[in-house]
């Protein structure tokens, strides 16, 4: 399913300035990304296939682990063209056996996450990097997801109306913060307006070559924001809805099709679940549908039989730390 949540109107595109930066893409935006297409784009290049990216960084293996099997489940939607994944990874030798494209950012992640600081931060730079390398449209995901059947449709109907994320999370999602106004370089002048703004989950941004620079000014505003106070974990996804809004783009919400677990205890399921999972040499070369059986009823009941073990085993301690506290 894709529902549109209401764009603003027109005259936010006025806004936008003609006129890039110095160093920055020279293609006109603003009222070209109001009429859905930009000029200097083709019929070719509105019906060349979309990119997915992921950005996966760490050592951990869980991570790893929820990459493959996101992998696995979208190239059976794609028909196992593994060409049209990038990856961008610090740890390229983690992935060596994979046959997605590969992008090193060992050396870009430190500056991207501000050392660390805001991991987030990631994830809104490298769209905006994989927008400029493809040149096309670009749907990033995140690891902690997979593939339902649809989803390729869902996503083209999507960008061929404007870009898309994940899910609605809440409107006015910051009733404490504000005044806030900023200038962007293409954007132009922003304030922050709590009545307009909406909080949309970044499990999934997908956005069309011309949006390149829309999500660059996110990243900047994304600055200015933590730097102003906001200094808020899901700050990045405020950050790139609220460019798209700016901008006056449509952004449709893909969650039927796209399942990103990223809930605690659905993470922790999933995570269980996947060290167990050990999928054939053809769902690794061509993709699988999902295997791993999940809905809120298995992870209520995984999280119910959690805390049940927590419990006894806090029960059984309890006598023992006794004993020890008596001698």
């Amino acid at each position: 399913m894709c529902a549109a949540y209401p764009s603003p109107s027109p005259a936010c595109g006025r806004r936008w300035r003609e006129a890039p930066d110095e160093g920055r893409d020279a293609r006109p935006v603003g009222a070209a990304w109001m009429a859905g297409t930009s000029p200097a784009m083709t019929k070719e290049d509105l019906e060349a296939p979309h990119q997915f990216i992921y950005l996966c960084f760490g050592r951990s293996p869980s991570v790893q682990r929820e990459l493959r099997y996101s992998i696995e489940t979208l190239l059976a939607e794609i028909g196992g063209d593994s060409s049209r994944i990038t990856v961008f990874t610090d740890r390229p030798q983690d992935l060596a056996d994979r046959p997605e494209r590969l992008v090193d950012i060992a050396a870009e992640l430190g500056e991207m996450t501000w050392g660390s600081t805001y991991m987030f931060r990631a994830k809104p730079a490298v769209l905006a990097r994989a927008l400029r390398l493809h040149e096309r449209a670009c749907v990033m995901m995140d690891t902690d997801s997979f593939i339902r059947p649809g989803f390729e449709k869902a996503v083209a109907a999507a960008l061929a109306s404007g870009a898309a994320m994940n899910s609605f999370v809440r409107g006015d999602p910051y009733p404490f913060f504000g005044p806030f106004e900023t200038e962007l370089p293409h954007l132009g002048a922003y304030a922050f307006d709590p009545g307009k703004s909406l909080m949309l989950n970044s499990g999934l941004i997908a956005a069309r070559f011309e949006h390149a620079a829309l999500i660059e000014d996110a990243v900047i505003l994304l600055d200015r924001l933590w730097n102003g106070g906001l200094m808020r974990h899901d700050v990045e996804q405020f950050a790139v809805a609220e460019a798209f809004r700016i901008a006056g783009v449509p952004v449709g919400l893909i969650h039927r099709e796209f399942e990103h677990y990223c809930p605690r205890w659905s993470k922790r399921y999933m995570r269980r679940r996947l060290r167990r999972h050990r999928p054939s040499e053809a769902a690794e070369r061509t993709g699988a549908r999902p295997s791993v059986p999940f809905c809120k009823t298995r992870v209520r009941l995984f999280k119910g039989r959690s805390l049940l073990r927590l419990g006894l085993r806090s029960l059984t301690r309890r006598p023992l730390r006794k004993r020890k506290a008596g001698l």
